[in-house]
């Protein structure tokens, strides 16, 4: 019966990964060139801000949430009918579909922050909880699960890619930006992070074989899948929210680091490198593995189920199942695991066009199961007012070219207000879009005292 559940939990995400369909999990990539707004030094560790100090309002100063998908969108997934009901567009999801899909989802709450400026040098911290999910599958797993395997008698499918990394961590940030010289600025930040849970897909390799004659189905399997869940989600036990968010265990460490350069009084540029870490796995862990499996089903005699009653139908089904899932022959054990951050890569370029504007370009990008996932941003920021200043973005994300952003940043002293987002149509029809995000936050700030330090206009 455990292992039933594996396959059922495994079939089930196979399912949510073809609704949901490639996600190339970029974050906040019109914020990166949002100077006026702190949460900035999120995505580059050098970028200082214009404010002697800061603090965030607990729980709001950083809200961020992320979806997207490089493949078929829900309203081409689902067919509306006549009744108004929905149905699965089988037909056409197939034509949407590449290889090396991708899902990802990314949500961030931001608990506690604070920054100061002294001297040269910018310090700041911050407590946040974050879910980072991944998964990538084949084109192959999809005409499966959509046409069968009618459509490749005599040949072999290949699963793979097929990857899931879901995590929840909390992670604690250090970090510090110094004002090196006129021109240059540096910034780290070392996270301790602490993982609360944990689904990853260590290798995940299967192939399926049709004959030709026989029509028999040949698989191999060779899988290693980690999990890091509280048991009692599972299996009723008393398991509280509080003792789930305060455990400390399964610690692990990541840096963040970056530049700015400020070439003339025109051109700057900068570059980071962000979650370059791991997590240690170190309670509730379960591992679930098969090695080199091979086995042969040679299909379901239908005239076995004449003249039986519903309940004979039933029971004969489940019995055919175990004995499936049997033959995977998986086999559990209690091991502690390690996984890698995903890393990602930004670079970036603006350039003045006035006091009060600019235009930017950002690529980024990041790294997930060893596949670089790039993205393009091209930003425009103008200064409306001395406390208002708005930013509009064009990006290339998840093999989608309509990806039209905007930002506003609102300071009424000494509270700064802003919502940004690299895709606002995503906020308003999700279902019709590859990619939607946005990131709110309400910041306390107190201003610059003037001094004779110099700090880079970022």
């Amino acid at each position: 019966m455990k292992k039933s559940k594996i396959i059922s939990a495994i079939a089930i995400s196979f399912t949510f990964l073809i609704a949901a369909n490639n996600l190339y999990g970029q974050f906040d990539l019109t914020m990166y060139n949002f100077n006026p707004v702190i949460q900035t030094n999120q995505a580059n560790p050098a970028f200082i801000p214009k404010y002697q100090y800061h603090v965030g309002i607990p729980g709001l100063s950083s809200v961020y949430a992320q979806m997207g998908t490089s493949g078929i969108k829900y309203n081409q997934l689902f067919t509306r009918r006549a009744d108004d009901s929905l149905i699965i567009n089988f037909n056409d999801i197939s034509n949407h579909i590449k290889n090396n899909n991708n899902i990802g989802i990314r949500l961030s709450e931001q608990w506690l922050n604070g920054g100061m400026l002294w001297k040269k040098y910018y310090f700041n911290f911050a407590v946040s909880d974050i879910i980072d999910f991944n998964m990538m599958y084949s084109n192959d797993l999809v005409n499966l699960a959509v046409h069968g395997n009618g459509t490749s008698i005599g040949k072999s499918i290949d699963l793979a890619p097929t990857f899931l990394k879901a995590t929840h961590y909390r992670e604690y940030a250090f970090g510090a930006a110094y004002n090196f010289d006129s021109k240059w600025n540096f910034g780290a930040k070392v996270k301790m992070l602490f993982g609360k849970s944990n689904i990853h897909t260590k290798t995940l390799d299967a192939k399926l074989y049709t004959a030709e004659n026989t029509y028999f189905l040949t698989t191999e399997t060779n899988m290693l899948i980690n999990t890091s869940v509280p048991k009692q989600w599972f299996n009723g036990g008393n398991y509280s929210n509080s003792e789930y968010l305060f455990y400390g265990g399964s610690f692990g460490l990541s840096i963040d680091l970056g530049a700015t350069y400020k070439l003339d009084d025109k051109y700057s540029f900068s570059a980071s490198i962000l979650d370059l870490g791991y997590i240690k796995f170190d309670r509730n862990y379960l591992n679930y593995s098969t090695t080199s499996n091979q086995w042969t089903f040679e299909g379901i005699d239908a005239l076995a189920f004449r003249n039986m009653t519903n309940d004979q139908v039933n029971n004969k089904i489940t019995s055919i199942g175990d004995s499936l899932i049997n033959k995977f022959d998986i086999k559990e054990s209690w091991h502690s695991y390690n996984i890698l951050m995903t890393a990602k890569i930004y670079l970036g370029a603006t350039y003045k066009l006035s006091d009060k504007e600019n235009i930017g370009v950002l690529v980024r990008s990041e790294i997930v199961n060893k596949i670089l996932r790039p993205s393009f941003t091209a930003t425009y920021y103008r200064q409306m007012l001395n406390n208002l200043g708005v930013i509009g973005s064009y990006s290339i994300i998840n093999r989608s070219y309509s990806n039209i952003g905007a930002g506003i940043y609102y300071n009424i002293e000494p509270v700064q207000i802003y919502l940004v987002s690299d895709n606002i149509a995503g906020i308003f029809v999700p279902d019709a879009v590859k990619y939607a995000n946005f990131h709110f936050g309400v910041n306390i700030i107190f201003p610059e005292k003037k001094s004779g330090n110099t700090l880079i206009d970022l």
